[in-house]
């Protein structure tokens, strides 16, 4: 992965070029690039990229034009540069270079002003020579302007600089800020991905997080991107404005896969490159970035720091919250080694001191393992512009110096060793064994960071070959008849610390058939649930290259393995892999990967409607379905559903991940009655209620039972008084039993001689069959035919100066009782009237009480 963009302005000093205090063993002098008069041309913005051998690519602006310049293992320079700025007008900012394994390399960069600004983007060959797709305007392609209205004068323009990483394979993904102007009125500010894979057709730009707006002020995000081949991760910051925010998200290709928050905080993102991302081979994503913190005491920033999170393959955290690395710093850039290990590059506040910090890839994911002060104080102060690797531990750093005797600008190229100076060396045969005869040509590829102990700094070889080479370079071994081992030695590095490895090529008879190579090849687990991974799991004997094809590409190790997965839809998916000996004989074997359809949505829920008009054609918010792979099931009772925004429908149907879902009915008749609609999707039910007004001119009570239970009275007119327990009167019937206790009343206010129902909501798991009325002393008590029972609600129907009334007065009501059970009923279920007296005939009026009490018990105990 290629650094982020790193210092764009730095403070320069005018004293003369001393020692560099670096890291490791110096490899080469420091090569000028380009000089030029900084009155007249600035060098704002360059970047570095490098493959494994060696070989980078340069890429810098002066004066509006973009340069680049091929770059040989040593750091010289290759060739004359190349004038890579052909279209487009203005200022130059951001520009960022790519390469992959081959030295292919990719440019990308803005250019123009804040409101014509425009994002180029073109690939070129290792010999410097650009691929016939010309320069592409990615800030014109069109992206969603949903919602937007279009205007004579609409315009899309770049607001950031590019972020842009390139894969081994050359894959790469491109990111960058853009806004839609209609005149000078900026309407919507965009963060804008594009994958464009090597060897297939760009995808259409995508959104990954966008803003309307109506104003002038163009709200660029910054972003980091990390991409291995169609797994690609962008950490994208927020607006600059308010609370900063960072988000991560995960695509496969151009299918977005999950998005997670990497934090939130009162800040100042700060400092060039501002982020970064890192995803390892097992899937650890780290986000790095550097920010000061708002400090309310002071209303004040802090001085900067840098920190990092770091998130695990479905972009869990693996940590709370962020780490702090560095303090008093802003972030350079991140870059990843071959070897998969990478490297955190810091810069000390308005110091030319420099830190370096190096993870295993292999390790605990935001271990460090090693930082490394680097101090650049000699006459002259120099400060790294961009920072990528050759070989592990091996660095290109690029310089940006200003002298005191011309003030000219000077760019350039220092190449120099780990940061413990750590030595490598690697030799390599292009083919091993081999079988003898005419056409049989095999070379010889050795790489080193260490300078050798000999005249010029080279390095001894032996064995099968002799002389004096230098510490990295190709030899072509020549043709082959005689069958044998070959045995060829290098010796590199210090003379006291010497590197010495030895590589042996076997060349066979022409007589000898080649063996047929075998495979064991294995996924684990080989079906999957829900977002699950397998690993694919592969051994070879007699094969030389192995080469995946089927849902799986490019060439792979002869013995190995892989995740796959996490999958967002169901079905089988088939892993071939064609192993060879010496391009002859071959294996081939597949396996399957089964993911289960999985149609159990995430769970979601609508909220409840209350105070409704009667008679309302009533819809509920609008969820969005996750957690599918499948299309699932979906019905509903009581109402009607809209899927997507289609026509509402009762039919039964199915509906996909990602789909929004609406739910419809119409409100009762009467006043405090609930309907209830329920919907299934899969096998998860959930439901949308709606409650009516509260029939005019109700009276509501609250006491406690006997258990100190909530327990609510209800009156259909007149007011409650005086609500209370009492103890059980001395002529309750003791065939009974009273689990809440017994509880009196006042009913002042009611209409004389007139009947009214009184409403008990009982704890829910109360189940009452009778209600005993005792007269006014409790001597006598009876069960009271004028009560209705649902489940926990009682219905009292109480007549003044009749039925259920003990005070003789005109327009009051006095009710002292208790609901009651059987020991034999006590679990029943159902709606019983406890005997005549007209009670059951109230309860079609009484139902629309009882469900508005069933849904207030609900609403207390939520």
């Amino acid at each position: 992965m290629n650094i982020a963009r790193l210092l764009s302005a730095v403070l320069l000093a005018t004293l003369p070029l001393a020692a560099h205090t670096l890291p490791g063993p110096q490899l080469s002098s420091p090569t000028v690039i380009s000089s030029v008069n900084p009155d007249e041309l600035r060098i704002f913005t360059a970047d570095i990229a490098t493959s494994p051998d060696g070989r980078g690519i340069l890429a810098w602006a002066e004066g509006g034009f973009v340069y680049l310049q091929r770059l040989n293992a040593d750091g010289s320079a290759n060739g004359m540069r190349i004038n890579a700025n052909a279209v487009g007008t203005g200022e130059v900012r951001g520009v960022d270079v790519v390469m992959d394994n081959d030295a292919n390399f990719a440019l990308a960069y803005t250019k123009g002003q804040q409101q014509d600004a425009v994002v180029y983007f073109r690939r070129f060959l290792a010999d410097g020579s650009p691929e016939a797709i010309e320069y592409d305007d990615q800030s014109m392609q069109p992206y969603n302007l949903a919602g937007l209205q279009t205007c004579a004068s609409q315009r899309k323009v770049a607001t950031s600089n590019p972020a842009m990483d390139m894969d081994a394979d050359g894959n790469v993904a491109l990111v960058f800020d853009g806004a839609t102007y209609c005149a000078s009125t900026i309407e919507r500010n965009q963060t804008i991905y594009r994958y464009l894979p090597k060897s297939a057709p760009a995808s259409a730009p995508l959104a990954v997080a966008s803003v309307n707006v109506t104003d002038n002020i163009a709200r660029t995000r910054l972003s980091a991107v990390d991409i291995q081949g169609s797994l690609v991760t962008i950490a994208t910051t927020g607006l600059p404005s308010g609370r900063q925010q960072i988000s991560l998200s995960r695509y496969n290709g151009t299918t977005q896969q999950s998005t997670v928050q990497v934090a939130d905080f009162q800040s100042n993102v700060a400092g060039p490159p501002r982020c970064a991302v890192h995803r390892s081979a097992s899937g650890t994503a780290t986000v790095v970035w550097s920010a000061s913190t708002f400090n309310a005491q002071t209303s004040s920033f802090s001085a900067p720091s840098v920190r990092m999170r770091s998130f695990d393959a479905n972009n869990t955290p693996l940590t709370d919250t962020p780490v702090e690395l560095i303090s008093n710093s802003t972030l350079l850039g991140l870059s990843t080694e071959p070897d998969g290990d990478y490297a955190i590059y810091t810069r000390r506040q308005n110091l030319d001191l420099w830190s370096i910090f190096r993870f295993s890839d292999a390790g605990v994911a935001g271990e460090t393992r090693q930082g490394t002060n680097v101090y650049n104080n000699g006459y002259w102060q120099t400060a790294p512009i961009s920072i990528s690797p050759t070989l592990s531990g091996n660095n290109y750093v690029v310089l940006y110096n200003r002298s005191d005797s011309d003030d000219s600008t000077l760019l350039h190229v220092l190449r120099y060793g780990g940061p413990q100076g750590t030595l490598k060396l690697d030799m390599q045969l292009s083919r091993n064994p081999i079988v003898a005869g005419a056409g049989d040509q095999i070379a010889l590829r050795w790489i080193s960071n260490a300078i050798g102990p000999f005249s010029n700094g080279t390095c001894q070889a032996s064995g099968n070959w002799g002389g004096f080479v230098a510490p990295s370079g190709v030899r072509d071994l020549g043709l082959f008849t005689v069958a044998g081992d070959r045995t060829y030695s290098l010796l590199c590095g210090p003379a006291m610390e010497g590197l010495f490895q030895s590589v042996t090529l076997n060349v066979q008879n022409a007589e000898q058939e080649l063996a047929t190579p075998t495979i064991n090849f294995t996924a684990t687990p080989a079906n999957l649930q829900g977002n699950a991974t397998s690993t694919l799991s592969w051994s070879t004997t007699n094969a030389t290259t192995c080469d995946a094809t089927g849902e799986w590409s490019g060439s792979k190790a002869v013995n190995g393995s892989e995740t796959v997965g996490p999958f967002a839809t169901a079905g089988s998916r088939t892993y071939t892999l064609t192993c060879r000996n010496q391009g002859g004989p071959f294996a081939t074997q597949s396996v399957d990967v089964t993911v289960a359809s999985d149609t159990t949505p995430d769970t979601f829920s609508f909220t409840a409607v209350t105070g409704q008009t009667p008679s309302t054609n009533t819809a509920s918010n609008t969820v969005t379905i996750a957690g599918l792979n499948s299309p699932a099931p979906i019905s509903i009772t009581g109402g009607t559903y809209s899927n997507n925004g289609s026509q509402f429908t009762s039919a039964a149907g199915t509906i996909s991940n990602g789909q929004t879902l609406q739910l419809r009915t119409n409100s009762p008749a009467e006043p405090g009655e609930t309907a209830v609609v329920t919907v299934t999707v899969g096998d998860f039910s959930t439901s949308f209620t709606v409650t009516t007004r509260m029939p005019d001119g109700a009276s509501t009570a609250m006491v406690d039972d006997v258990d100190n239970n909530p327990v609510e009275f209800m009156s259909s007119e007149g007011t409650l008084n005086n609500l209370r327990t009492v103890a059980t009167p001395m002529g309750a019937p003791t065939t009974r039993e009273y689990p809440n206790g017994f509880f009196a009343f006042n009913l002042d206010n009611v209409t004389a001689n007139s009947t009214v129902t009184v409403t008990i909501t009982l704890p829910a798991d109360a189940r009452p069959t009778s209600y005993v009325k005792c007269n006014a002393d409790g001597s006598s008590c009876a069960d009271f035919a004028g009560a209705t029972f649902n489940n926990n609600v009682v219905v009292l129907t109480l007549t003044d100066n009749g039925a259920g009334d003990n005070d003789p007065r005109e327009g009051f009501i006095s009710d002292p009782g208790a609901p009651a059970v059987t020991p034999a009923a006590a679990s029943g279920g159902s709606s019983v009237s406890s005997g005549g007296g007209g009670g059951g005939s109230l309860n079609a009026l009484l139902l629309p009480l009882v469900g508005l009490l069933l849904w207030r018990v609900r609403r207390k105990a939520s």
